[in-house]
């Protein structure tokens, strides 16, 4: 249980990183050069690691039909999330946009509703209601009656891509694969349609030695490790317990960026947040 807590909180430390280091990251490259360069490095990663441990055997027994529907999840989950996420945070503080994407559990509910056929209930609906209110505090300071000085593209970016993340979840639940296997898959499809997209808008750009060290953090070790060092945590430990420790993701997050970005946090940021939290655990107390 030792093991599992620290493998989790390695994870939420690595998580919490990603709109830091995404940040800086965007600084210097375009959004769907990063979504090509943090994806390669991600399915070569998980492509080492199921070699390794002989996973690859397990793709003799998928079906034409398996292959399209993992193409469909990683261009949801993978290409479209990163891609619609980093370009909200061209538009917004690395804080607001990262704290938007965090409605993705409440779009989880919403889709499990409308494609696994589960009731929507007065706590759901609650709960629902509670997290988009989080997210008016966060896109307007705080200041909730004045729409003016909103970035509604970027708002709505984030919004989008926590929208891909949420049926990516619920779809994933239907895909019989290992894993490990079916993330490498998602991360091979998803760098193969940036390199397409930008090949047919002027050509994948070159790395120099200064972007190597962060596209090898978001690659290999956002991705990659942490995906890998959560699985086995929570196969390993108690899974609900485990899992609670995901809420730590977005405070951690914003340490990130005071320290890396240099962002003032500011009090709507953690008011919002808090209140989008609060909707997230809400629906988790209905039993139904």
């Amino acid at each position: 249980m030792n093991r599992s807590y620290l493998l989790s909180i390695i994870t939420i430390i690595l998580w919490g990183s990603t709109a830091a280091i995404s940040s800086l990251m965007l600084e210097s490259l375009s959004t769907l050069a990063l979504v090509f360069y943090g994806s390669l490095a991600a399915a070569c990663f998980l492509l080492a690691l199921n070699l390794v441990t002989g996973r690859l055997r397990v793709m003799k027994r998928l079906r034409a039909r398996d292959y399209l529907t993992m193409f469909i999840a990683g261009m949801l989950g993978i290409f479209l999330y990163n891609e619609l996420l980093f370009f909200g945070m061209t538009r917004l503080l690395a804080q607001q946009a990262f704290i938007i994407n965090y409605l993705w559990p409440i779009f989880i509910v919403i889709f499990s509703c409308l494609l696994l056929k589960e009731k929507l209930t007065v706590i759901k609906s609650a709960s629902m209601l509670l997290s988009f209110a989080g997210v008016a505090v966060v896109a307007t300071g705080g200041n909730v009656s004045d729409l003016g000085n909103v970035d509604l593209a970027g708002i709505l970016s984030c919004c989008l891509a926590a929208m891909c993340y949420g049926l990516f979840s619920v779809m994933t639940i239907k895909i019989q694969c290992d894993k490990f296997v079916a993330m490498m898959i998602y991360y091979f499809f998803s760098t193969v349609v940036a390199a397409a997209v930008l090949l047919f808008t002027g050509g994948i750009p070159v790395l120099n030695a200064a972007q190597i060290p962060g596209i090898l953090w978001t690659g290999v070790l956002i991705y990659g490790v942490a995906f890998s060092l959560w699985s086995i945590a929570i196969a390993s430990g108690n899974t609900a317990k485990i899992s609670n420790l995901a809420f730590l993701t977005p405070f951690v997050s914003l340490i990130w960026i005071y320290f890396l970005v240099g962002e003032p946090i500011t009090m709507a940021s953690v008011v919002g947040l808090l209140i989008i939290i609060a909707g997230v655990i809400l629906q988790m107390f209905d039993k139904k």
